[in-house]
């Protein structure tokens, strides 16, 4: 969610901040948003808090009321063989792998 916001009002967070305090990583984070993007009807993606930001392209703040929000969505994601991430994960993987070879 793009906009103005005071940073005084509430306490806002990094992704570097949010997936310490998830146990996840900035890149599972931002895999979910991309994901999020790509199926907004997706039930599952109706969980992701929005994010603040000031400007395109620049640091995205969630706030400290966020931090539930995500761990729920973490805990729905189903794992494994029956993931639902595969389209945005395997994306980035072979990505990778292409040029590790190379």
């Amino acid at each position: 969610m793009k906009g103005d916001f005071s940073m005084a009002e509430t306490k806002y967070l990094r992704v570097e901040e949010v997936a310490l305090l998830i146990g996840s990583s900035t890149q599972s984070i931002n895999n979910w948003y991309r994901f999020k993007k790509w199926n907004p009807t997706n039930e599952l993606c109706k969980l992701l808090p929005d994010f603040k930001q000031e400007k395109p392209r620049q640091t995205r703040y969630w706030s400290s009321d966020d931090i539930w929000k995500l761990i729920e969505f973490k805990n729905a994601l189903p794992h494994g063989r029956n993931g639902i991430m595969g389209s945005v994960t395997q994306k980035y993987c072979k990505k990778n792998t292409e040029t590790k070879h190379e």
